[in-house]
C-alpha cells in the first residue's frame, strides 16, 4: 500500500492540535503552489537551471513544513538535476514531481472537504 502524500505523524500532530494553521497552511499551499509548479515546467523548458534550482529548493521547503515526504524527496532530486548543470534527468524528475503534487493536492482537497 502507497504511504499517503502528507506523514500520518505530521497529521496525528498538527491536524489535532492545530486544526485551523492545518486548514490555513492547506489552502494556502493549494492556492499558491500550482503556479509554482507551473513556474517549474517553464523554467524547465527554457533551460533556466538557475530559476529551476530556486522553485523547487523552495517548493522543497513547503513541503518538508507540510510533512509531505515523498514530494520533498521529489523536489531535491529535481533540485540536485538544477544543480549539476546537467537537466537531462529533469524532465523525468519533473513528471514524478508533478504526480506526487497531484497526490498532495487531493489530499489536502479531502481534508478540507471532511473538515
Amino acid at each position: 500500500m502507497e504511504a499517503q502524500p502528507i506523514t500520518q505523524a505530521w497529521m496525528d500532530e498538527m491536524a489535532v492540535r492545530r486544526p485551523a494553521l492545518v486548514a490555513r497552511m492547506f489552502a494556502v499551499f493549494l492556492e499558491e503552489e500550482p503556479q509554482r509548479l507551473a513556474e517549474v515546467g517553464a523554467a524547465l523548458t527554457q533551460g533556466d537551471a538557475e530559476r529551476l534550482r530556486f522553485l523547487v529548493h523552495s517548493l522543497k521547503g513547503a513541503a518538508a513544513a507540510l510533512g509531505a515526504e515523498r514530494l520533498r524527496d521529489c523536489c531535491l532530486a529535481l533540485e540536485l538535476a538544477a544543480k549539476s548543470g546537467d537537466l537531462s534527468a529533469a524532465p523525468q524528475r519533473l513528471t514524478e514531481l508533478e504526480a506526487e503534487m497531484e497526490r498532495v493536492f487531493a489530499f489536502m482537497r479531502a481534508h478540507q472537504a471532511a473538515a
